[in-house]
């Protein structure tokens, strides 16, 4: 199946599915987030040559070690940045056709674009189907306790880097 993935440009619109199909998946909290450490935000929809919307994913490009605690990683002095991944839904009738596959390139390419160093993400014990598509694209995996949920895991992709 054909899928194009597309930035999602302007902000909430009531009348955009984009927006319905994040409250519909319960993640609009993620989407919403913002830190002051996140350098940019960004919103990708998915959708299928007739335009139905099929996903999305809602990544920043932000310095690795904020979000934890920690100083910024440097390297000469400089900070070492990474595309990490907040939010991400499909919707069960449109899983298991490529929809989440296309998401998440296009954010691994987006991160090589932009000179992340690497793509992360967070995902709950509950989501075995993203664990799985994780391990798929290469991710590493370092399982995490958050709450009562031993099972979650980080997922971390290095990518190239220039020069």
């Amino acid at each position: 199946m054909e899928i194009e993935v597309r930035e999602v440009l302007d902000g909430r619109r009531e009348d955009d599915p984009v927006w319905a199909l994040i409250d519909e998946l319960g993640q609009s909290d993620w989407v919403r987030f913002t830190a002051g450490f996140h350098l940019s935000s960004h919103l990708l929809a998915a959708y299928s040559p007739d335009t139905l919307l099929m996903g999305f994913c809602r990544y920043v490009v932000q310095p690795i070690g904020p979000d934890t605690g920690c100083p910024p990683i440097t390297v000469q002095g400089q900070a070492v940045h990474e595309a990490k991944i907040l939010a991400f839904g499909v919707p069960e009738r449109w899983r298991r056709r490529g929809v989440g596959t296309a998401l998440q390139r296009a954010v691994i390419a987006a991160a090589g674009r932009k000179g992340c160093h690497q793509v992360r993400s967070h995902s709950s014990g509950e989501n075995v189907e993203n664990h799985q598509l994780k391990l798929r694209l290469g991710f590493a995996v370092h399982p995490t306790v958050r709450d009562d949920d031993d099972r979650g895991c980080y997922f971390i992709l290095p990518l190239p880097q220039r020069g």
